[in-house]
């Protein structure tokens, strides 16, 4: 597997930012890429696409120097190993609210190697999946070395039941960023949708210092230059905005932009 540039930069203490795909189109994938993105999170838990359908859109992220990061729709083995195999960098798991759940989350990311012969849970090793180069391109020790050391392993902390249990999910030394899920949070805080609640963003807040402390990496999804500066202040590092905030926010300017020059 190829570096993965935004492990490199994180671990640099640099910020990363992407973008969130749920529609399944090559080119949108490429544009983001050439637009300077440093990764793309293909959707496949809300969105329609499959790990099938995501490797002509991680064809075009390596053409285009983007890192191509998979949200699976739960923590199963077949999702995870699917992802993997078809070439995805890094794995987003949905609705990590106990160390169970996220022990299990990395156990079948990672391949096992001679210190740890006594996992009892692991990633399904083949070395002809497109991930090994189909066998032709890499050396089996080779793909086990590079994918357990470039896969970036990303949990979703977005229900009360993790905000109990976040101190211990943090001692879990294999993951590597904490996404804040500010919508299913606030559902599971009992406030649905109410982000700005000062509720919600005492919890939001408080996590975030605590990921930082831990040394992990906290990401949220920023709407807006103002959002970006304000998370970036609180010490989050791993920022994204969704695909089609940004298309409809653009396709909509454009119309306005239409209908004052008509108007004047």
């Amino acid at each position: 597997m190829r570096k993965n540039k935004v492990k490199e930069k994180l671990l640099r203490g640099e910020s990363v930012l992407g973008i969130w795909q749920s529609i399944n189109s090559i080119d949108l994938a490429e544009m983001s890429g050439y637009s300077g993105y440093d990764f793309i999170i293909l959707d496949t838990e809300h969105g329609p696409m499959s790990a099938e359908s995501c490797i002509p859109l991680i064809c075009a992220a390596e053409r285009t120097n983007i890192v191509p990061i998979i949200r699976v729709s739960e923590i199963q083995k077949t999702y995870i190993l699917k992802a993997l195999d078809v070439g995805a960098m890094g794995i987003i798991f949905p609705m990590v609210s106990t160390l169970e759940e996220a022990k299990r989350a990395v156990s079948l990311s990672k391949y096992i190697q001679r210190v740890d012969q006594k996992r009892e849970r692991f990633r399904g090793l083949i070395n002809v999946s497109r991930a090994a180069g189909y066998g032709i391109t890499v050396g089996e020790k080779s793909h086990i070395e590079t994918s357990n050391k470039e896969i970036i392993l990303i949990v979703q902390f977005e229900t009360k039941e993790a905000v109990d249990n976040l101190d211990k999910i943090l001692k879990l030394k294999e993951i590597d960023v904490v996404f804040i899920g500010a919508v299913d949070l606030s559902q599971s805080l009992g406030f649905p949708g109410e982000y700005n609640n000062p509720i919600v963003k005492n919890i939001i807040k408080e996590a975030i210092k605590k990921i930082v402390n831990s040394g992990k990496v906290a990401g949220v999804v920023a709407t807006s230059p103002d959002l970006i500066k304000y998370w970036i202040e609180l010490g989050v590092k791993f920022i994204t905005c969704h695909q089609t905030v940004i298309l409809s926010e653009a396709l909509g300017n454009f119309v306005d932009s239409f209908n004052k020059v008509i108007r004047d």
